[in-house]
């Protein structure tokens, strides 16, 4: 099923490798998220509940691991900690998150959400989500499930470097 040059958001990819496609691809996909997607999901910048697009990621994590050390956050990020240390500044500032004391640790800092934090990131997550369902709206079923599959794969060979044959299963 090799094609010539394909347009994606406007962009020619004039290539049939398919390493280079998915390059170019990725690149159109890293810009959006940057740009228009990111203020789509976080709310325009003003609004009500903007959330600034840098904060997502430690926004989710706290989400999902609300009370962990700003030590363990910065590693699942693969940051400096003094990265997450500003980031925690911003949700404070915007009150969204606070920090804590590490019972037991005197040293360590915990990270929790408010309860408008909690707010904003279902709100998020429901943007997030309902983007991505109208993006994969646009395939056909067995095109979403391939999709989902071969994306899968695709990111386990990334983050294993592809040394081997990933699957999602392991």
């Amino acid at each position: 099923m090799a094609r010539g040059a394909v347009t994606v958001n406007g962009i020619a990819i004039a290539t049939t490798d398919p390493a280079a496609r998915v390059a170019g691809t990725w690149r159109v996909l890293r810009r959006a998220l940057s740009a228009d997607l990111q203020r789509r999901v976080a709310a325009p910048d003003g609004e009500l509940d903007h959330v600034d697009p840098a904060n997502l990621d430690l926004l989710d994590l706290v989400a999902a691991r609300d009370g962990c050390r700003m030590s363990d956050l910065a590693t699942e990020l693969g940051v400096d900690p003094s990265t997450v240390t500003r980031a925690m500044h911003r949700l404070e500032a915007a009150g969204l998150a606070t920090r804590g004391a590490v019972a037991g640790d005197g040293r360590a800092v915990s990270a929790h959400l408010t309860p408008e934090g909690r707010r904003i990131q279902a709100l998020v997550t429901a943007r997030r989500a309902a983007l991505i369902d109208a993006a994969i709206a646009t395939l056909e079923p067995a095109d979403q499930q391939l999709l989902v599959e071969l994306l899968e794969q695709f990111v386990a060979a990334l983050v294993t470097g592809g040394s081997r044959r990933a699957t999602a299963a392991g």
